[in-house]
């Protein structure tokens, strides 16, 4: 069909790099050397008498058949002269591609024919839908979009930006984008920003922004800069997301970590953190610094006698008082329980210190009003300085520790600087634990036992056990001297337990081998009241040695059974149930005496030594002794006087009907085999 074409056409024809094909009757007639390079065949005569639609798939995109769509289009340029359209065509290797095609009607001799331009827009198709999934995605996402110029005026923003922000598109168009700065961020921190882009071509991180309604709210933001082919910054985008809720919650977070919850002040962990970070400071600026360690007194007895939430509004109280006396750049810290800290910064001299203590002192010490109760709470400060005293934490915090124990044992509401003097007895101490540890380890414990004596037969009815400590280089250390830490240290209730065992040991042995009921007094430490154990090694111990229950007294104190009455009757009860006799030691000298005798199942009273003490000649012991007695007559209760130390005591006691005493009168406590030998001079 060469002569189809004239021959100022052909040359045009042939080096076109467009596909270009004629048709004639609806059939392809002739094509040019790019339409065989495109469809990927050898010669022109394999394209020669076919049917546009058989090259090209059964269907075009749009879901026609290309065979009726083919015919239309040819249709369609027969009658207007040209039509142009887009074409799906298919490869000799069965590939499809997109193609726009021209088709022009030319008339030929006697007939008109079709010239066919193909053009392949796989390029163009590809760009396009990258470009409407770019804004698919720049359309849907839920960040925020804003892209600028390089003077970072805005050029296109997408609607979760202006959602976030409550501006229109049209709002924004062509602003600055640096109109929505929240006011928040210096100089320095943009710079930072133009310093990152520059260099880097990127940043992120967070920064506040400002709505059109005012609020001022933090966004995490990641800012890019967009390159040209050449390589030359054309504009920025900048991608950003709402971070309001995150914020909150790291809020909460820290504050569930960093903070006490019920008193809102830094709890321990964030203690340790500013006071590590205020040694840095001092070491730094060569200054000083202070560090009290604050314990509310008889705090136990306010949390048992009014329970746990009044505890709660004291601790909120005392927490507020003090950190109203401290300034702001100082903290104050709850450590746990009724234990507060307080760090001074910036310490001018050690007297500065004792007058923040005293302030504190001053503030918290007076009246609380929980509840229909005035509370007045009482408290020990202890001090520790640095550099004096130490220059880490581990040390600081000890030392205030020790200070605020010795305030608490001058009697409270006293603060107390840390000297020298008090580590070493804390080591001295920390020895004497750990050798109580390996004393109760290898039975170094052992019962001295005293007797108790029936005043109008002179005989021994009954025997108190004592705990003295065989130390194997010491040689016999007393009860004053290891029983105040055993008691703090809570190796009370194992050495109680022993004394109880061995002394519940011998004294039946001593039944058995003088055929003589004894009755035995064992004390009752406040650690071992507590523990919720006492009721179960009690009775193991009998059981283990045959004790009767009957002949066993335990003794405890008027200041144990303060506090929370339902517990204190409910132990007691279950101590009693046991056919166990209970005793109070010492009465008289602790408080509510008469309350307790009616509320709980006791069966003796033992008189302080106080009453004792100088009886004959003292007419207010006298009248004293005597109402106890009276009393304890009256309610049926048994009576033991101690600390009996003359006949003339022991003869006014039993004018008084008093029937047991005890004191070294008669003997002071002894090792077992000494005391045999005191029951076998009685007795025989």
């Amino acid at each position: 069909m060469a002569e189809v074409l004239q021959d100022q056409y052909r040359v045009l024809f042939e080096q076109s790099s467009d596909a270009m094909l004629i048709i004639d009757d609806g059939q392809f007639v002739d094509c040019n050397n790019a339409t065989l390079d495109m469809l990927g065949y050898v010669s022109r005569s394999e394209l020669f008498s076919t049917h546009p639609s058989q090259l090209s798939p059964p269907f075009q995109s749009d879901g026609m058949p290309s065979f009726d769509k083919a015919n239309m289009m040819i249709s369609l340029a027969m009658d207007n002269g040209s039509h142009r359209f887009e074409w799906v065509h298919r490869k000799i290797d069965g590939t499809d591609f997109p193609v726009e095609v021209l088709l022009t009607k030319i008339p030929a001799d006697d007939r008109v024919l079709l010239h066919v331009v193909w053009r392949d827009i796989s390029a163009r198709k590809k760009a396009e839908e990258k470009l409407r999934l770019s804004t698919y995605v720049m359309e849907s996402t839920s960040e925020g979009i804003v892209v600028t110029d390089m003077d970072l005026n805005i050029i296109e923003v997408n609607p979760a930006y202006c959602e976030l922000l409550g501006y229109t598109r049209d709002e924004v168009l062509g602003r600055n984008a640096g109109f929505a700065k929240s006011g928040r961020h210096d100089a320095a921190f943009y710079e930072a920003i133009w310093d990152s882009l520059g260099t880097r071509g990127k940043w992120q991180g967070e920064i506040w922004d400002r709505r059109k309604n005012g609020e001022v709210f933090p966004i995490h933001l990641r800012l890019n800069t967009v390159y040209d082919e050449s390589g030359k910054p054309c504009f920025y985008t900048g991608l950003f997301s709402d971070i309001s809720h995150r914020k909150k919650t790291e809020a909460q977070l820290e504050e569930l970590a960093f903070y006490d919850p019920l008193t809102k002040l830094p709890n321990r962990a964030l203690f340790h953190q500013r006071l590590r970070q205020a040694l840095k400071n001092c070491r730094r600026l060569k200054s000083n610094l202070a560090l009290l360690f604050i314990d509310l007194d008889r705090f136990k007895s306010l949390n048992d006698s009014l329970g746990h939430t009044s505890g709660d509004m004291m601790l909120v109280a005392v927490g507020e008082r003090i950190k109203n006396v401290v300034r702001s750049m100082d903290t104050v810290a709850r450590m746990g329980g009724d234990e507060f800290t307080v760090i001074i910064s910036d310490l001018t001299n050690e007297h500065a210190a004792g007058e923040v203590a005293a302030k504190i002192l001053k503030s918290v010490i007076q009246p609380v009003w929980i509840g229909a109760h005035e509370i007045i709470p009482h408290m020990s400060i202890g001090i520790s300085l640095y550099p004096k005293d130490g220059e880490n934490l581990e040390d600081l915090t000890r030392y205030a520790d020790m200070a605020m124990y010795h305030a608490k044992n001058e009697g409270g509401d006293h603060f107390h600087f840390f000297r020298d003097t008090m580590n070493k007895e804390s080591q001295k101490r920390l020895t004497l634990e750990n050798e109580m540890n390996s004393g109760l380890c290898h039975a170094q414990f052992v019962p001295y036992y005293q007797p108790i004596v029936d005043l109008q037969s002179g005989k021994i009815v009954g025997v108190e056990a004592l705990a003295r400590w065989h130390h194997p280089d010491r040689g016999l250390i007393m009860p004053d001297d290891f029983i105040p830490l055993a008691e703090e240290s809570g190796q009370i209730v194992t050495l109680g337990h022993q004394i109880l065992h061995q002394a519940c040991l011998q004294v039946k042995q001593w039944m058995d081998q003088y055929a003589q009921k004894f009755t035995l007094a064992v004390n009752l430490s406040g650690r071992q009241f507590n523990s919720n154990e006492l009721v179960k090694d009690i009775q193991t111990s009998l059981t283990e040695t045959g004790f009767p229950h009957s002949n066993l007294t335990l003794e405890i104190t008027e200041s144990m059974m303060m506090g929370h009455v339902d517990r204190v009757r409910n132990q007691l009860n279950q101590l009693h149930e046991t056919g166990i006799n209970l005793a109070i030691d010492d009465f008289g000298t602790g408080y509510s005496s008469l309350s307790y005798l009616q509320r709980f199942p006791l069966n003796s009273l033992k008189i302080d030594r106080s009453f004792v003490n100088d009886l004959e000649s003292d007419r207010n012991n006298q009248a004293i002794v005597k109402a106890i007695i009276s009393m304890a007559i009256a309610m049926e209760l048994d009576v033991v006087a101690e600390g009996v130390e003359s006949s003339e005591q022991a003869w006014y006691l039993k004018q008084l009907d008093c029937k047991k005493v005890q004191g070294y009168f008669y003997s002071k406590p002894l090792p077992a085999e000494q005391f045999k030998e005191l029951l076998t001079k009685t007795i025989s």
